[in-house]
């Protein structure tokens, strides 16, 4: 890619984020529903079971989680949508929606000439989310759906990245200038989209954590934490995370251990095999 090419394409990335300018399609109606009703006091399963039920798809995938071996623990089938509602509760119906949701975004166009780049890039996503599921088990005051949330959202930034690239065909044929290109715009670009969709603070900065991490050791872990320690466990090589469970604040307030390292990654494996199974 010529090389006023790719200035041209920074430079619409940056004029795009300082108009208010950063857009992907709305979440689907039922998923915008399910979380403002989770949101409201009145919330009650009536409520939620008739948001779900008017979605084929989402109901489907429900039944596939409640039934799967993660979720179905003594085995026992259910056959109703209060019944996999039930099981799961609340909270994994949501994650559940979301997780639909985004990969529909994820591939929304299967032609698109980045489809193959979206493609690993949701994948790259997924491992996040169930590795941030699995860090926030290590601390019983952390939501492990709403970790889960925090990694499904966190690379929204590189799929709007490889929308906007197709009007560039140079830069998706140069895989190291796309791949710097995210890595350098996808926290800015991740943290406007997920404003826009009135996401809640903490998972809102949580795209970008290493700006806003909080270096007192006296304040107790939160979902930045996790995304830390998760971005951590996902890219650093064994060696290098025995040094920094002892140096990473992060991996200290959580209590990251060779022993915790292990316990964490076999939920990361668990959590990501049911993800696989029942969103394929």
């Amino acid at each position: 890619m010529k090389q006023e090419d790719q200035f041209r394409f920074v430079s619409l990335l940056a004029l795009e984020l300082d108009n208010g300018d950063i857009s992907l399609p709305s979440l689907p109606d039922v998923v915008m529903k399910i979380r403002k009703l989770l949101s409201s006091e009145d919330c009650d399963f009536e409520r939620i079971s008739q948001a779900v039920s008017v979605d084929p798809v989402l109901v489907s995938r429900l039944f596939v989680f409640a039934n799967s071996a993660f979720y179905n623990r003594a085995n026992v089938k259910v056959e109703s949508l209060d019944g996999a509602i039930g099981r799961l509760g609340f909270e994994v119906v949501r994650s559940a929606a979301m997780s639909l949701a985004m990969k529909q975004l994820y591939g929304s166009d299967k032609h698109s000439k980045s489809a193959k780049q979206q493609k690993a890039v949701w994948a790259r996503g997924m491992k996040l989310s169930c590795m941030a599921f699995a860090v926030a088990s290590l601390d019983d005051t952390l939501n492990q759906e709403s970790a889960f949330l925090c990694g499904l959202l966190h690379e929204v930034g590189s799929l709007y990245i490889l929308t906007k690239a197709g009007e560039f065909p140079g830069l998706l044929a140069e895989a190291e200038s796309l791949h710097g290109l995210m890595a350098e715009w996808n926290p800015q670009i991740s943290k406007s989209i997920v404003e826009s969709w009135g996401f809640a603070t903490e998972i809102i900065e949580s795209t970008d954590p290493a700006s806003y991490v909080d270096h007192d050791t006296d304040t107790p872990a939160n979902l930045i934490d996790v995304m830390i320690v998760a971005q951590l466990m996902l890219g650093d090589t064994e060696e290098n995370l025995q040094s920094l469970f002892d140096s990473d604040l992060s991996c200290q307030k959580l209590g990251m251990s060779n022993d915790a390292a292990a316990q964490v990654m076999t939920a990361y494996r668990d959590k990501l095999k049911t993800m696989q199974q029942s969103l394929n």
